[in-house]
């Protein structure tokens, strides 16, 4: 559950100067609690996601580093409010070159998982909203479609990125891509650093973590990474969705699962460790890594499919034409494997083999 720290709302419309806020919202307020709450609840639950870094020492996150060093809450603050300020300068000189509207500006700063987060999201005027002087005054109900575009950035994570030039990891993530959206990722100097190749990758390891909470068995697990891979394969080339591993997923939970467990494998496969974008393109070289098992020594090599192996004494894989014997690391090749020429060749070696050995005798 998020600690929601700081909040405040901006308004920014491109036909006028943005009207700023300049206080922040009092979270002791139910209503302004929570939907700050809710934002953060939704951005977790949104599958059009892209994971990436800062693209240099532009503005933004120059200003976010200072945030960062401020220790009391009253120097916090004031970084905070002009961290916003100056962000909404930078969103509407970014929106004047669009045809996008604007809406409200929602600045967020929150605690998660012991990170320290701050999120920027847009939201437009809804029925359910009533905003009064930037102040949320009624009930409020965030619908998922109005959540336009989002930041959400692992302030920890940035700082640690400061700190060790050998830190890989991607510290934010993003909503919203396109002519109508692009212009709110790059106010925060935001870039996509996923390639399809990473995500090709991780899928099989995000779905095997997902089910391995529920303590799903081995051979429901091998099911579930055998329909993924099948996914993966049939549309090689082609765009993925990450709706359909979800779909894999819920499949092979166990029955006794609730409809909170059943829905909560989008956000799972969004944290730190696995960053899934909601789309990506199925690499072929990728596929067939993750599809087919290739080794070779100076004796020999195999090359096949993973689907067409499995474990020496399981029951459930005595169809298989590959067994592994895991006892003595043996495989075994089942006749029906062996085409009518591979036959031929063989029994031809091995009887100038048998004609060798008479020869010497």
């Amino acid at each position: 559950m998020a600690s929601i720290k700081r909040f405040i709302i901006h308004e920014l419309f491109k036909e006028k100067e943005p009207d700023v806020a300049d206080e922040l919202l009092n979270l002791s307020n139910e209503i302004i609690l929570k939907l700050a709450e809710d934002l953060v609840k939704i951005k977790d639950a949104r599958t059009a996601v892209l994971w990436g870094q800062f693209k240099g020492n532009g503005d933004f996150p120059l200003k976010l580093k200072k945030l960062n060093e401020e220790q009391s809450d009253d120097e916090r603050n004031k970084k905070f409010l002009e961290l916003a300020e100056f962000t909404m300068g930078a969103l509407y000189e970014e929106i004047s070159h669009t045809n996008s509207k604007g809406g409200y500006i929602c600045f967020i700063e929150y605690e998660s998982f012991q990170n320290c987060r701050l999120m920027a999201a847009m939201i437009k005027n809804t029925a359910g909203i009533k905003l009064t002087n930037l102040k949320p005054t009624t009930d409020i109900h965030v619908d998922l479609s109005k959540l336009h575009q989002a930041v959400d950035i692992n302030a920890t994570g940035y700082l640690k990125s400061l700190d060790t030039d050998d830190y890989k990891k991607n510290y934010l993530s993003f909503i919203g891509k396109g002519t109508y959206t692009d212009y709110f990722t790059g106010a925060f100097d935001c870039i996509n650093k996923i390639t399809p190749a990473k995500a090709v990758n991780k899928a099989p390891e995000v779905l095997k973590d997902f089910l391995a909470q529920f303590n799903v068995d081995n051979t429901t697990q091998k099911s579930a990474r055998a329909q993924l891979v099948k996914y993966l394969t049939d549309n090689i080339g082609k765009e993925v969705h990450l709706s359909k591993i979800d779909e894999i997923a819920v499949s092979h939970l166990p029955a006794i699962c609730s409809d909170e467990e059943k829905q909560s494998f989008i956000a799972f496969s969004k944290q730190d460790k696995y960053e899934m974008p909601a789309t990506f393109e199925a690499r072929k070289n990728n596929v067939e890594k993750l599809a087919k098992i290739y080794y070779a020594t100076e004796a020999f090599s195999f090359n096949f499919d993973l689907e067409n192996i499995g474990l020496f004494g399981v029951e459930a894989d005595s169809n298989k034409p590959i067994l592994f014997n895991k006892e003595n690391d043996d495989i075994i090749i089942k006749g029906r494997m062996i085409t009518p020429e591979v036959r031929a060749a063989i029994f031809q070696v091995t009887l100038l083999d048998d004609e060798n050995n008479a020869e010497q005798d």
